[in-house]
């Protein structure tokens, strides 16, 4: 129902193998979050507040809840998608199962919402924002969602996040990294160096920036941004990628004619 209403044609069926585990007879929230990142939608977890559902239904977008039925020693767990409310009577309409609209009292759905943690999530189309926008939250769904999305809809979500959030350095980063992806190294440049405005400390952001110089072919750029770190300050593996990034520029320097 979600994916549908972002604009992803899905059925049951398609998904049952995504995210159906039949060993519990369900799904957990960490599948109903990885699947739609294959599809270009970017899940977005709410706060657990009725007004961060209400937002959401007004800016158009149903939310997926988790319910509880049961009690904490027997539980009942369900997911419905809230597609409406109304204020006047306080009642919340819902889509659950193959029940196409159930309304219930407020305080009815808060019970069940309370007893199944007040999990929420509503699908992004990449460029979207929330309703009720967190920068950390946005930002830590972006970076998971990059590891399993497409390009595009990488850049189109970091895009989101640079023009919300302007002094944030991880949207910065993230932008970078989208567009290092696309090959498109001046963009990926121009982004690491705005993160480094805001954060000079930033030691992955720095290495990032020199081999998007190297790749635009600007080795004594590139080596001079190294330069700027002290290794023996960086944690293993930050270490490990900067001396990669010095090999490389050892090896592809001497054959390129510099910036």
């Amino acid at each position: 129902m979600v994916l549908g209403a972002s604009g992803v044609a899905a059925t049951p069926e398609s998904l049952e193998a995504k995210v159906y585990l039949p060993g519990r007879h369900g799904s957990l929230q960490v599948e109903m979050l990885a699947a739609p990142r294959g599809m270009d939608r970017l899940p977005y977890t709410l706060d657990g507040e009725l007004s961060a559902i209400t937002a959401e239904l007004d800016a158009g977008r149903p939310v997926l809840v988790l319910h509880n039925y049961g009690l904490p020693f027997w539980p009942r767990w369900h997911y419905a998608v809230v597609i409406g409310y109304d204020s006047a009577r306080d009642e919340i309409v819902m889509r659950s199962g193959v029940t196409e609209r159930q309304v219930w009292p407020a305080r009815q759905f808060m019970r069940a919402w309370d007893n199944g943690g007040r999990w929420a999530m509503v699908l992004l189309r990449p460029g979207e924002l929330p309703a009720q926008a967190s920068a950390g939250r946005y930002l830590e769904a972006a970076a998971i969602f990059e590891k399993s999305a497409t390009v595009p809809a990488t850049q189109a979500v970091f895009s989101a996040a640079t023009r919300a959030w302007p002094q944030e350095p991880v949207a910065w980063i993230g932008s970078g990294t989208a567009h290092y992806r696309a090959r498109n190294f001046d963009a990926a440049a121009w982004d690491y160096e705005a993160a480094l405005a805001l954060d000079g400390s930033l030691a992955g952001a720095r290495n990032n920036l020199a081999m998007a110089l190297l790749e635009k072919g600007c080795p004594r750029q590139a080596q001079a941004e190294l330069d700027k770190l002290d290794p023996g300050a960086l944690p293993t593996a930050l270490r490990n990628e900067v001396e990669d990034t010095q090999r490389q520029i050892r090896e592809r320097g001497a054959s390129t004619a510099g910036c």
